[in-house]
């Protein structure tokens, strides 16, 4: 029974890969009736035929083309890693920024402070002196 539903599926899936086909072709047929279409495809073609020549005929320049492409492909990636590495670090450090200067205003704050209170005792005793004369 499972050997009937296999065979089944099987027909019924190159049906649909025929029917494909047949509809790609017979748009590709209705397409060439336009006279640019048609010459735009016969260039196309003869550029691909000529590149396929060329590789034929020299292998090893579109290899060494393909490693020359890889190679600066690895640069640029590297030297783009290297460049979010430093924005990173950077990032870290003005993380920091916000604790030091919070740090410093407190210790701004505390010598304000203690010169405030310095200088209110010094005037406190200036102002006793003078009323003692």
């Amino acid at each position: 029974m499972s050997n009937i539903r296999e065979e089944y599926k099987c027909a019924k899936k190159s049906k649909f890969m025929q029917a494909v086909l047949i509809g790609a072709l017979a748009g590709a047929a209705v397409s060439l009736f336009d006279k640019n279409t048609r010459s735009s495809v016969l260039a196309n073609s003869k550029s691909c035929m000529n590149n396929m020549k060329e590789l034929v005929k020299n292998p090893n320049g579109i290899l060494n083309q393909v490693r020359e492409t890889s190679s600066k492909v690895r640069a640029t990636v590297e030297k783009i890693s290297d460049d979010v590495s430093f924005i990173s670090q950077r990032v870290e450090e003005m993380k920091d920024i916000p604790s030091q200067v919070a740090h410093v205003v407190m210790e701004t704050k505390e010598v304000f402070s203690a010169e405030g209170q310095q200088e209110s005792s010094s005037n406190h005793d200036l102002e006793e002196r003078i009323s003692l004369n």
